[in-house]
Order: C-alpha cells, then sequence, then structure tokens
C-alpha cells in the first residue's frame, strides 16, 4: 500500500502554473499528467522529494530525478546565464537532460 508521501504528486489540469519538480519552475499546466517541462524537459509523471532518487523509468528513462536536477543543477551554474533560449531568461526554454537523436 502507498503512503500519502509516496503516492505520485498530481492536480487538476488547468489549475497551474505548477512548478517543475524538477527545475522548480512554474511551467507545468498540471502535476502528474505527463506534460514536459519547455525548461528542463522532465516528463512529469508525478515523481516528487519521497522518491526523487528511485528510477521509475518511463518517460524519463534510466534518469532518476535526483540526477535530473543535479544535471540541470550544473546547466544552469554554466550555461543559463548566457543562454536567452532559457525560459528563466524569458525564452521558450530549450534546455534538454539528455541528447536528442538528430533527424537525418
Amino acid at each position: 500500500m502507498t503512503t500519502p508521501e509516496e503516492a505520485p504528486a498530481a492536480s487538476p489540469p488547468g489549475g497551474g502554473p505548477y512548478a517543475c519538480p524538477c527545475c522548480k519552475l512554474l511551467t507545468l499546466e498540471a502535476r502528474g499528467h505527463f506534460q514536459i517541462c519547455d525548461e528542463c524537459s522532465w516528463e512529469d509523471d508525478g515523481q516528487d522529494d519521497p522518491n526523487a532518487d528511485e528510477v521509475w523509468g518511463g518517460p524519463n528513462g534510466s534518469e532518476s530525478l535526483t540526477d535530473a536536477r543535479l544535471r540541470y543543477a550544473q546547466y544552469v551554474t554554466t550555461m543559463r546565464a548566457t543562454d536567452p533560449r532559457s525560459a528563466a531568461n524569458g525564452g521558450p526554454g530549450r534546455w534538454r537532460s539528455r541528447p536528442r537523436r538528430r533527424r537525418s
């Protein structure tokens, strides 16, 4: 049985904006509805702090929320300040936690 602390975070669509569990920016229209954050590309499957170290697989592959947060923190300290595409700098958000496949 899942305790309230272990239950996936969820909220109804349209009540946002909600903070992304990875980058903490207000980029989500709902929590736990598999929306992809425009800033850090975390797909919100409801994973949150109580389960941050677990790898749930699914939309975020082999990356735990903790790993994604560390990767995003590294990006913030090295790139975001000079990256006009970052949502934190008023851009649409383009940072990706994993390389995307190039289309040929």
